[in-house]
């Protein structure tokens, strides 16, 4: 019996050299050594808070106010640039019309086809715009450039390219553009079956999310713009009420801290003459200053036969966001 009571004694002891062996292993290399890094870098980021939507209408200064708030900024920053991916050549236009500021670059976010049958390479303009974010990233990481903001100009386009990808490349349901916008099936081009597969489009168009998402933490703002629709199709449902919704793809609204509508009101005398139009801007969201919730800015009146006024919105540059 001794010798057994001398066995089981061992057999404890080695179980508790395990245990403790198990719960303390002796290190062969830090495994979290690059989290530990991470950390103490983490409160010395330039991370910025000003990833912004702004939808509305066609010539309601959506652009305008992104140009005329970076305006302001370079005054006192003559070094810093401004970047866009400019899909409508709205920031091009604008730029060349009135700003005339040679710190904002604009990119032809578009790949043309080499075929006489449609204009745009859609597999190849989805591949450069990704290309573009990652070097304008690239340029910040290394201090290459000052990078005041980012403005993505049209992303309903965006929408659309990406629609044209998952039905081209995706699911193989039409072969370019032209087939990809025959909806009906009764081309070439074919119906998506399934509901589910739209998930695609829209992972397709939440990379750009993603990049948005790293410039800002890198300390460069962003500006998504898009044009306003009217839609009586809601979640999947369709509804009698006819609504305003911004031109991108639904979840974006949960993904964006502040959300500015571009809208315009006409003023008329009693004798229905038009006096002046106003163009304001509506904070529809605004998670960085609840303040601004519901706020509404003037940001441009115009006159018949009168010089225009510019008021821009201080927000933008005056760090109230």
């Amino acid at each position: 019996m001794a010798g057994f009571g001398q066995t089981a004694n061992a057999q404890k002891e080695l179980k508790k050299e395990e245990k403790v062996q198990h719960v303390s292993p002796t290190p062969v290399g830090d495994a979290f050594a690059h989290l530990r890094i991470e950390e103490e870098k983490m409160g010395q980021e330039k991370m910025t808070h000003m990833f912004i939507g702004v939808a509305g209408f066609d010539g309601t200064g959506k652009s305008g106010i992104v140009a005329s708030a970076f305006d302001e900024y370079v005054k006192e920053n003559p070094n810093a640039m401004m970047h866009a991916v400019d899909f409508d050549m709205g920031v091009a236009m604008l730029n060349s019309a009135v700003n005339d500021n040679p710190n904002i670059k604009s990119w032809k976010p578009w790949q043309m086809s080499v075929s006489d049958r449609t204009a745009y390479d859609y597999p190849g303009t989805h591949q450069r715009v990704m290309d573009i974010m990652k070097y304008i990233l690239q340029k910040v990481e290394n201090d290459e450039e000052e990078v005041w903001g980012v403005l993505v100009s049209g992303l309903d386009s965006w929408l659309e390219i990406c629609t044209n990808n998952m039905r081209i490349i995706d699911l193989g349901l039409a072969k370019d553009g032209i087939d990809s916008a025959d909806m009906r099936g009764a081309g070439e081009g074919k119906r998506v079956e399934r509901q589910s597969d739209w998930a695609i489009r829209n992972t397709r168009f939440h990379q750009l999310t993603a990049l948005s998402r790293s410039l800002v933490r890198a300390g460069v703002r962003v500006f998504w713009e898009t044009h306003l629709r009217a839609t009586n199709f809601s979640y999947g449902k369709e509804s009698d009420k006819t609504t305003l919704a911004p031109e991108w793809e639904k979840k974006t609204n949960n993904y964006l801290p502040t959300i500015i509508w571009m809208e315009q009101e006409a003023h008329y005398n009693d004798e229905n003459e038009l006096v002046k139009t106003e163009y304001k801007a509506v904070f529809k969201k605004c998670k960085t200053n609840p303040q601004l919730q519901d706020q509404t800015r003037t940001v441009f009146v115009t006159r018949p036969n009168g010089e225009p006024e510019w008021f821009g919105l201080p927000e933008l540059y005056d760090g109230s966001l």
